[in-house]
């Protein structure tokens, strides 16, 4: 019997098909993938480029504000009603070559702010979907810190701090902080008061923290500038506010009362048991928010509603007749959740008086041009202040005072919070500290 070897090529052929069919197959998938994921990482990049280019806007308006701060028409004049624009501008990268536009609406800052909103909108040429944001500038005021010093400040291990605070020499940080704290000095020499030991410190140091949020050296407060704030102020009440000229007397005491309304006294005599005064007048609160005296204030009131700055300085600027506000009784809110501001502005001190009630509640923001907003260390123990607001005091600040471990004078206890409303809305007239910067800014979803 003869056996026939059956040639197998007939079957190899199909089978070397099949599996270059499935080799192709799968690297038109692979390269469709491929090109998916190049689309999408083209598609990306040209998403953050609308991003990058609406962030040009932004920063463009700033400089814009940084020139001419009181122009939110992008130097147009039109439209007649906020929000302003749109004002479309061209974008260029490194070339010159326009690869996009940015498109801006502005927002001017309400009465009593700096703050303007500024919403822009990139995009990139040749594609229809755009990136937007909303940012808010503004130019920080004193109100801004929970506690700002041109002094050295210590805060103890059971001290927790409100707010930012500053110092344009130093701090030593023992309690724990919950917003920024900042120092103008890179290092300073603490003295002993202040927990010192004749060694040189950082410019922020201790034993409290957060420390991610201690920074320093960073730009002074200029106090001085204070001065043409209250030139300023003059003007500004003497035009749609109240000017109190100087008087013959002490000064001026004003009670704010809750229908909106301020009596006005003049200051015959003050004793360690209070003032004697004689009525002027009754008014209204001033609508453009800006009431100054030239001449000691005395001040309080109790549901105080609206928004106000008191200014008490006297021009020109003599050290000898530096003006002082004092708080003689409860200076309190209607409401806290940023209706209502009041703004306290003294050449040199703005303090509680001795005769003021044993409890006592402040609600503003408080400034001490060339002194301390304190309670002098000439009066007796009291029991209770509770301070919501916000404190910018040239030299140290305090609401008591301790000698071997006692409580000599002042109250016994005390809470300091800071108001977070003043950081955009301070009151009317309050001296701002620096130029235009962004506050805060955040993608949105939505064009204007």
């Amino acid at each position: 019997m003869k056996h026939y070897l059956r040639n197998q090529a007939g079957f190899s052929i199909p089978m070397i098909l099949g599996l270059a069919m499935m080799l192709s197959a799968i690297g038109i998938a692979l390269a469709g993938v491929a090109v998916a994921n190049l689309r999408f990482s083209t598609h990306e990049q040209r998403a953050e480029s609308a991003l990058q280019i609406a962030e040009a806007g932004i920063n463009y308006y700033l400089w814009h504000l940084a020139h001419d701060a009181a122009d939110y028409q992008d130097g147009t004049g039109a439209p007649a009603t906020a929000p302003y624009g749109p004002y479309v501008h061209n974008y260029t990268d490194s070339s010159g070559k326009v690869i996009g536009t940015y498109t801006l609406y502005i927002t001017p800052p309400p009465t009593g702010s700096t703050v303007v909103t500024v919403k822009s909108t990139g995009q990139v040429n040749g594609l229809k979907s755009t990136r937007s944001i909303e940012a808010k500038l503004g130019i920080p005021s004193f109100a801004s810190y929970g506690l700002l010093t041109g002094t050295e400040v210590w805060f103890g291990q059971n001290e927790n701090t409100s707010g930012p605070i500053h110092s344009n020499v130093g701090v030593h940080m023992d309690g724990q902080n919950d917003g920024a704290v900042t120092a103008a000095r890179e290092t300073y020499k603490p003295n002993p008061q202040f927990g010192g030991d004749g060694s040189t410190k950082a410019g922020v140091w201790g034993n409290g923290g957060p420390k991610s949020q201690w920074q320093y050296p960073v730009p002074s407060v200029d106090f001085n500038g204070v001065t043409a704030d209250i030139q300023d102020m003059i003007t500004q009440s003497q035009s749609g506010g109240v000017y109190l000229p100087t008087t013959n007397r002490q000064g001026y005491y004003l009670k704010l009362k809750a229908n909106g309304t301020i009596d006005i006294y003049t200051v015959r005599n003050e004793t360690g048991s209070g003032i004697q005064t004689t009525f002027v007048r009754n008014q209204a609160a001033p609508a453009n928010g800006c009431l100054y005296a030239a001449d000691n204030v005395w001040v309080d009131g109790d549901g105080f509603t609206g928004r106000l700055t008191i200014g008490s300085g006297r021009l020109p600027d003599v050290p000898a007749t530096n003006t002082t506000i004092k708080i003689t009784n409860n200076l309190r809110y209607a409401a806290k959740n940023g209706s209502t501001a009041l703004g306290l502005i003294a050449q040199k001190n703005v303090e509680v008086a001795g005769y003021a009630p044993n409890n006592i509640e402040i609600n503003g923001a408080l400034l001490a041009q060339k002194g301390h907003v304190w309670y002098p260390n000439n009066g007796p123990v009291k029991s209770n202040l509770s301070f919501y607001g916000s404190i910018s005091s040239y030299d140290y600040w305090t609401w008591s005072w301790v000698s071997g471990n006692h409580i000599t004078s002042g109250y016994g206890s005390n809470t300091t919070s800071f108001d977070t409303n003043l950081t955009y809305s301070p009151p009317p007239c309050y001296p701002n500290t620096n130029a235009f910067s962004i506050l805060s800014w955040r993608e949105v979803l939505y064009q204007p």
